[in-house]
């Protein structure tokens, strides 16, 4: 995958309030809220995302893919109905790190509340930019499996 496209993703996903990283290194998940002063810098194939007390290095040679999925099958399903984020995916598909946008069914704090479309049309505004750009897919995950587009789709929002 093209560095400079994940570089660009990176860079403005990290300028978005209320973005929430989460490392998956298979046996283990680390989340993290991203500050709006966070510090990204980029050198040859590494790129480093420090936020205060925590750091990120990444390898941009590993990133094989990139999706913005809406999810709809991921076991909070009574509290929200759907999640939506960037996951970005290296080898045989596993991820990497994903970057989940502020969720429509959660308030500031994170307690369940009415539907906010204004906190969907972030996600669908990157996805608007980037799906079809150098490989990057829109997924629609459901408890069916999951379906790629190579296109902007627009989300469903509302159950």
């Amino acid at each position: 995958m093209n560095r400079e496209v994940i570089k660009e993703l990176i860079k403005e996903l990290l300028g978005c309030k209320g973005m929430l990283l989460v490392i998956d290194s298979g046996g283990a998940v680390s989340e993290m809220h991203a500050p709006l002063a966070i510090e990204t810098e980029f050198d040859g194939r590494w790129a480093t995302i420090e936020a205060g007390e925590w750091h990120v290095h990444l390898d941009l040679d590993a990133v094989r893919g990139a999706q913005f999925v809406e999810n709809s099958n991921h076991g909070h399903e009574s509290m929200m109905p759907k999640l939506y984020y960037l996951r970005l995916s290296g080898m045989d598909e596993a991820t990497l790190l994903r970057f989940y946008f502020p969720n429509p069914w959660l308030d500031d704090d994170e307690r369940p509340t009415e539907f906010q479309p204004e906190r969907l049309r972030l996600f669908e505004e990157f996805c608007d930019r980037f799906v079809g750009r150098d490989g990057v897919v829109f997924v629609e995950r459901t408890i069916e499996g999951d379906t790629y587009y190579e296109e902007p789709v627009k989300s469903g929002g509302v159950v």
